[in-house]
């Protein structure tokens, strides 16, 4: 994509035409471009695989992480890895593999940059498993000043408990260390069931699997129940509905359509009647949506902005066709989800404000003292998230002269 010309999300539901895009080759180049911005007053914003569904970036500049990659240090004795921070999940599975490591938990897609996922909280499934930006020990980054740091529980713990969780605001990640784990396979079960027989097995495949979640589409009134636990038996297909496989081919599915999404995460104990209130709602007023909820559980962590911050949750998704208005669906299901205090995921659409925000997160005053400490000009702000986190310093930065279009 050249200077001046529309960039868009995976979606299509955000379009931008930045005044400048760039592909940094080095550290030295990335310094420079935040400096470029601080001079010029200019918002930059990083685009992994643009898998985010809010207006995160910019008509300022947008920077692209894709010379960022690969795997630079392994320690095998700690399960540790350093990655380039634009390395996109699904190549980063094979190239634990061949070191003999995994993830310990993924997403539901793997599309995305690891930088990206780790910014917006992105999760997998699994009530003893916290998201995958609980496996951040430590990153460089790139500051508005454009100083390379390195940020780490030693040094600045408070930092890292804000960046685990960050969706840009501090500056650009270039390097993470991750802890991982020895490779595993992972054994999937998926079945169809009925509500009756899930409302009476749920807690217990919960609590029998390393992870569990369903989709429930209302058109068909119907739910796909999926298990995954590990395994040492051979890999391959033993029926249409069990595979055998490693953990970074299982853990994804195939998502090829189009869709707009919202997601909240609801205290644990509130899960099961949050969905059950989603489903009377759609069954009454959009029983056609031939578009699942997926139900997924989640431990509690210490980052700051997650969702899962100091308790834990279940999340709920909903998603609709991106050639169709979301909104009727999306407001009608955030009214539950807000009932019960339900958090957004920072990548997914929502209407709550910096207000709302504060009164959710508990951390979330802490989040905002480190972020004006690191960008105090705010380029990494753009309007958006400047209404989410209530920054006013970002009003004096200009856009670039192009329309934003939504």
């Amino acid at each position: 994509m050249s200077d001046g010309a529309t960039w868009q999300n995976w979606s299509g539901g955000q379009q931008y035409r930045p005044h400048k895009v760039s592909t940094p080759g080095s550290l030295s180049a990335l310094r420079d471009l935040a400096g470029l911005a601080e001079r010029e007053r200019l918002k930059l914003r990083c685009v992994g695989s643009g898998h985010s569904f809010v207006p995160f970036w910019t008509d300022g500049i947008i920077v692209s992480l894709d010379t960022f990659t690969g795997i630079h240090r392994v320690d095998a004795g700690s399960h540790q890895v350093s990655v380039g921070a634009g390395t996109k999940i699904h190549e980063l599975g094979p190239l634990l593999w061949t070191e003999g490591l995994s993830l310990p938990q993924q997403g539901d897609i793997d599309r995305q940059s690891i930088a990206g996922a780790l910014s917006t909280g992105t999760h997998g499934t699994g009530r003893t498993l916290p998201n995958l930006s609980h496996a951040l020990l430590s990153a460089q980054l790139v500051t508005a000043s454009g100083e390379a740091l390195i940020i780490d529980a030693e040094r600045t713990p408070d930092w890292l408990r804000a960046l685990r969780v960050s969706v840009g605001l501090l500056g650009v990640l270039t390097e993470v260390t991750l802890q991982v784990e020895p490779a595993f396979l992972l054994h999937e079960r998926k079945q169809q069931a009925g509500f009756e027989e899930v409302a009476a097995t749920l807690e217990d495949l919960i609590a029998d699997h390393r992870h569990c979640e369903f989709f429930w589409t209302p058109r068909s009134d119907s739910f796909e129940m999926k298990t995954l636990h590990r395994s040492t038996d051979t890999p391959g297909r033993i029926s249409a509905t069990e595979i055998i496989g490693p953990a970074h081919e299982i853990f994804p599915s195939s998502r090829e359509t189009r869709f707009n999404e919202m997601e909240y995460s609801v205290p644990y104990e509130s899960g099961w009647s949050c969905f059950t209130e989603l489903r009377e709602l759609l069954l009454s007023r959009f029983a056609k949506l031939p578009w699942p909820i997926e139900y997924r559980t989640l431990a509690a962590d210490d980052a700051w902005l997650s969702t899962a911050s100091d308790r834990e949750s279940v999340t709920l998704s909903v998603h609709q066709g991106a050639e169709r208005d979301h909104r009727p669906l999306f407001d009608a299901a955030e009214s539950v989800f807000r009932n019960h205090r339900g958090r957004p995921h920072w990548g997914k659409l929502h209407t709550l404000n910096a207000r709302d925000l504060a009164d959710l997160y508990p951390h979330f005053e802490a989040f905002r003292r480190v972020r004006a400490e690191l960008d105090p000009t705010g380029i990494f702000c753009n309007d958006y998230l400047a209404g989410l986190f209530d920054v006013h310093s970002s009003d004096t930065l200009r856009p670039a002269g192009f329309p934003q279009m939504n």
